[in-house]
């Protein structure tokens, strides 16, 4: 009998990079959901902000496009989650939090 683990909520933030342009944002977006989908998570809400000021500079960088999302995964894969977002070099800056 198989041990099936339980699934957490999570909201997911990006920030990617500016000069990347609107649709290249999207596209990463797209490419995060789908990075969730691949490690057993399901994407239940998304919203794609768009274009906002950063509070403080980043990377020499003053603004970004944002997008959340609220997804569900079994903890245990938050932690591959995070490490291939971290190797995304679109993404300037990202926090997962547990609802």
């Amino acid at each position: 009998m198989a041990c099936i683990m339980p699934t957490t909520m999570y909201e997911l933030m990006t920030i990617t990079k500016i000069d990347l342009g609107e649709e290249k944002a999207k596209e990463v977006s797209k490419n995060v959901q789908d990075l969730i989908v691949s490690l057993g998570g399901k994407v239940t809400k998304k919203d794609f902000w768009g274009k906002r000021k950063l509070a403080y500079e980043v990377s020499h960088s003053t603004e970004g496009y944002y997008d959340v999302m609220t997804f569900e995964m079994e903890s245990g894969s938050i932690s591959k989650l995070k490490a291939k977002l971290n190797l995304t070099q679109e993404i300037l800056r990202y926090l997962v939090t547990a609802l």
